[in-house]
């Protein structure tokens, strides 16, 4: 999985309420008039605890046995109980194929259960629906939105004489205005767990998957490559950019943590960084600091700009269920206006479905109109085959960035790790 889908994926999920359970695996049963559930998902999630606590006392008699597992053990163990029949009847799960628990890889071995019928999947539809499940099934629900937006830091904007960029010609301008004033555009953390693959991976959302939502189908029926598309201006720009003074200076040994620090004080103007972050930099911002989100636009035409939007961890219904219409239960509250707004109220996040009363946070403002709408594009890297290509496409850039490895050299590599 590529580094900052795994990073926002993190913060969506973790809190600090630890859960125990059961030990993983149990089925559910029943007993004494009473129907136990089992679920197997995050460790350390109170936004769980709160949704488990009402839909208990909403069904009189049900218990869910929960069992917390951390990050990245969650992911081989429900994969081994699911191929092994003994998963809990409600588990956690991933949007496309990125990882073992993406829902179009449990989809192959039909451990899970089609959600279609369910009244909240009417909401999804178009290319954000298709990494929901297959054929367009819907197989999982996750209440929470993860985008990749450029976040600004207001005070500083208006210290460079900018506004946040709708063109990439204005990008290149914010860096000339940035630099002449001894700051940098674009705070830029090339370490591992960097934001690093995410300037990219706005970019390659407008001029490969925006432009062609269906490339990477292409790629599986041998008609299309990473060398021979668009990939390659993703490459030519980023050096532009690059060659520009944008990014912080030696950004390969730069840490997450000083990067975004470097935002939030006013030493960068922004950052390109999935939308948790936003939370984090506060903390390190001086007071009364206030910031800013806007679609990063790799191309002169505004309307060709694309914002990537994935889907935060979310729950899925395991076919050997012997409770599948309770636990599908369940899943629709969990995806309901009311099991939204509990979660609104125990955890951070941007919901998935418009809820009824929400205002986004002003330093959403810029893009939350847009993660429901045409301009939202799934995250690529979701659709991927396998984990080889994540890395090395995170691998390439590190080396394009110091200079060891060439655009043409990186894309063939990813070409590789593609069809290997």
């Amino acid at each position: 999985m590529q580094k900052s889908l795994a990073r926002s994926l993190a913060l969506v999920a973790a809190a600090a309420l630890t859960l125990t359970g059961c030990s993983a695996g149990s089925q559910s049963d029943s007993s004494d008039g009473e129907t136990v559930l089992t679920m197997s998902a995050w460790a350390d999630d109170p936004m769980a605890a709160a949704l488990i606590e009402q839909f208990e006392k909403d069904n009189p008699g049900v218990t869910i046995d929960y069992t917390g597992l951390p990050w990245p053990n969650i992911l081989t163990q429900i994969s081994t109980e699911m191929t092994s029949g003994t998963a809990s009847d409600i588990v956690v799960a991933f949007s496309g194929r990125g990882n073992a628990l993406g829902v179009q890889n449990l989809a192959k071995g039909n451990y899970i259960e089609d959600l279609s019928d369910s009244s909240w999947t009417d909401a999804f539809t178009g290319a954000t629906r298709s990494v929901m499940g297959v054929d367009d099934k819907v197989l999982f629900g996750s209440n929470a939105l993860t985008m990749v937006p450029a976040i600004y830091n207001v005070q500083a904007l208006e210290a460079v004489g900018a506004t946040a960029p709708t063109t990439f010609d204005e990008v290149l301008d914010l860096c000339a205005a940035a630099k002449s004033q001894g700051k940098v555009a674009y705070a830029l953390a090339a370490l591992a767990g960097g934001n690093f693959t995410s300037l990219t991976m706005a970019m390659a959302t407008t001029l490969v998957y925006g432009a062609d939502p269906e490339f990477t189908e292409q790629q599986e029926a041998g008609d299309a490559t990473f060398s021979d598309s668009d990939w390659t201006e993703v490459f030519d720009k980023l050096g532009e950019m690059n060659d520009a003074g944008c990014f912080t200076a030696d950004a390969t040994g730069v840490s997450l943590d000083i990067a975004q620090g470097q935002m939030a004080k006013g030493e960068a103007v922004g950052i390109v960084d999935v939308t948790p972050a936003i939370a984090n930099i506060a903390t390190l911002a001086p007071e009364g600091s206030t910031f800013e989100t806007a679609p990063f636009p790799a191309t002169n035409d505004p309307a060709d700009t694309k914002l990537p939007v994935g889907f935060g961890a979310g729950y899925a219904v395991n076919a050997k269920s012997k409770n599948i219409d309770l636990a599908k239960k369940f899943v629709d509250f969990y995806m309901s206006q009311e099991g939204l707004n509990i979660a609104l109220a125990s955890g951070s996040i941007y919901p998935s479905i418009p809820v009824d009363g929400y205002t986004a946070p002003d330093a959403l403002a810029g893009i939350a109109d847009l993660a429901h709408g045409d301009s939202a594009q799934p995250l690529f890297d979701a659709t991927w085959p396998n984990a080889s290509v994540g890395q090395a496409y995170s691998d390439g850039i590190q080396g394009f960035l110091t200079g060891q490895f060439s655009s043409d050299e990186i894309l063939q590599r990813m070409d590789a790790a593609f069809t290997g």
